[in-house]
């Protein structure tokens, strides 16, 4: 892929609206390290290894509990009150992450730091039927504990753009699991109060986790550049979330559930993008790739985006 000749990211470029030869492209995957230095080394390692637009700090030192340790939202339902962000769970831990990667990266490397929003920690904590339970449950619980979160979250999207990190990937889920008036009434306003924390970042994208399947539209006055989506679990397809999101730029073109090379088809798609939309959209996966994807298979994937973007 050609970046720009002054050494700007390729992501930088795009968001300017900078000329650009070919889209830019993001690859991750979880590492299973919840160690700052670890978990920043192999970060910055990986985006070097891959020639990748960002280096993404992906969020392996959970904030709170590990994915799928609770069981129902009663459990959630507790959290209402927090103290400073710093003294939250391992947040610390996470904003030290963030300034150990950026200690290992150049000033024109762009650093995203993984940061979801109030309702999917709560969908990540106890699963969709947490937010089934949430939402059919009384309104005023359901409130305070994702204006907490919603707080906590705000708070923390500061501090790491403070400890150096260019962006944030946010990510918001639930639009599968709640109506269009359950997600605008305990989606929308909290998913807007935590990304609020990140107004002072240079990138903002906005990840949607799950089958997109409609109300698309909601997302268009979101304050981000980016937003993307998984193409394997929606019927949505990005050509046609480009024309209702006006204005944004679209990421995605890599099915998510393949952890082996690419294939023709990865290949096609990813054409199939560039004719309709030129360079302008980020190449990524709809959501995280598997943990197991090799480092030879993450360079097979490269080699074929490059060949082909």
């Amino acid at each position: 892929m050609a970046t720009p000749s002054d050494g700007t990211s390729p992501l930088r470029s795009l968001i300017r609206s900078e000329p650009l030869d070919q889209p830019p492209i993001l690859l991750w995957k979880h590492f299973r390290i919840d160690e700052p230095r670890a978990l920043a080394h192999r970060t910055v390692s990986f985006y070097r290894d891959h020639r990748l637009a960002a280096a993404k700090l992906m969020p392996d030192i959970p904030l709170l509990f590990a994915d799928g340790a609770l069981s129902s939202f009663s459990q959630v339902a507790q959290l209402r009150r927090f103290g400073p962000v710093m003294s939250v769970g391992r947040a610390a831990e996470y904003v030290r992450a963030v300034e150990l990667a950026r200690g290992e990266l150049g000033s024109d490397d762009v650093l995203l730091v993984t940061l979801f929003s109030p309702l999917a920690l709560v969908g990540l904590w106890c699963g969709p039927s947490g937010l089934r339970e949430m939402a059919d449950g009384e309104r005023p619980a359901a409130h305070a504990v994702l204006w907490a979160l919603a707080e906590v979250v705000h708070d923390l999207a500061a501090a790491c753009v403070d400890a150096g990190a260019d962006g944030v990937y946010y990510s918001c889920w639930g639009q599968d699991v709640l109506s269009p008036s359950e997600y605008a009434e305990l989606g929308v306003p909290y998913d807007l109060a935590g990304l609020r924390g990140a107004a002072g970042a240079e990138f903002r994208l906005l990840h949607l986790h799950g089958a997109v399947d409609g109300g698309l539209d909601r997302y268009a006055p979101y304050p981000v550049q980016v937003v993307g989506w998984s193409e394997v679990e929606s019927s949505i397809t990005l050509e046609a979330g480009a024309a209702v999101l006006a204005g944004k730029i679209v990421m995605g073109g890599i099915a998510e559930n393949r952890s082996g090379p690419a294939d023709p088809a990865t290949v096609e798609r990813i054409a199939a993008l560039v004719e309709h939309l030129g360079p302008r959209f980020v190449v990524a996966p709809g959501c995280s790739l598997p943990d197991d994807t090799s480092d030879a298979a993450m360079a097979s994937l490269r080699a074929l985006i490059d060949a082909e973007a």
